[in-house]
């Protein structure tokens, strides 16, 4: 009797445990999918070194012309004050 109320109990706990773990796999290996994608998605658009050269070179023009701008404007303002 106590040999059958074990086999019976283990069998309950095995066939919890065999589709839970296959579940928790199975959910694992879709979400390894998915970040490989997100990472290969990533990689395209990914900008090169030699692009973000030329986009750093662009900006730093604008800042250069916007300081320009921002010094002319200064002095407009200190040398109409004091006249």
């Amino acid at each position: 009797m106590d040999y059958t109320i074990a086999a019976i109990s283990w069998g309950i706990i095995v066939s919890i445990i065999i589709p839970a773990s296959g579940y928790w796999i199975s959910t694992k290996s879709d979400e390894i999918k998915r970040l490989e994608i997100l990472l290969n998605k990533t990689r395209e658009d990914y900008i090169k070194r030699s692009e973000h050269s030329g986009e750093l070179d662009r900006v730093t023009e604008h800042l250069i012309r916007l300081e320009t701008k921002l010094d002319r404007l200064s002095e407009k303002i200190t040398y109409g004050k004091a006249q």
